[in-house]
């Protein structure tokens, strides 16, 4: 008998902290909306530098690719441009790569060909693309062409990509 007097307070005790059982009478709900617009959006996800490697004597067309991946909202038309670069006197049809005031030329294409030079004109000289949603790839043919040999050093030029869409 004394373990069941000194168990009823705790038992008191717990009954209250437990509470009435509850049922539930009624429910009533709501709707609400998720919403997203997508719109037509480009990024250039990547672009990879273009490196001619060691050159001697230029005596031959020294050829090299770099690539540039796109990604676009799908049905997103877009033109990706190059510009003629950061060396003093670039332009589209004459590329310069410079070592302080040395310069060696090289040029930029869209074709395997190397007959299609890549510039900034939409129509003309753009590459052209319809968004997939996913990454698409843009091969950038490089070629150096013979040319008297410059000064030894490193030559560098920074091209700038930009989307159109």
């Amino acid at each position: 008998m004394c373990t069941i007097r000194k168990l009823l307070p705790t038992l008191a005790i717990a009954l209250t902290f437990a509470g009435p059982a509850t049922t539930l009478a009624a429910t009533k709900t709501a709707t609400f909306t998720v919403t997203a617009t997508v719109i037509s959006d480009c990024t250039i996800a990547s672009a990879s530098n273009i490196n001619f490697g060691n050159v001697g004597v230029m005596a031959n067309n020294t050829d090299t690719t770099g690539t540039i991946n796109v990604t676009c909202t799908t049905g997103t038309p877009y033109n990706l441009e190059l510009d003629a670069g950061s060396a003093t006197g670039s332009t589209l049809a004459n590329r310069l790569m410079a070592n302080g005031s040395n310069t060696l030329k090289y040029q930029l294409y869209r074709d395997s060909a190397y007959t299609n030079v890549w510039g900034i004109t939409i129509g003309t000289d753009t590459s052209v693309g319809t968004g997939t949603g996913n990454s698409t790839p843009f091969t950038v043919y490089a070629r150096m062409p013979p040319q008297p040999t410059p000064v030894v050093g490193t030559y560098t030029s920074t091209v700038t990509a930009t989307i159109a869409f």
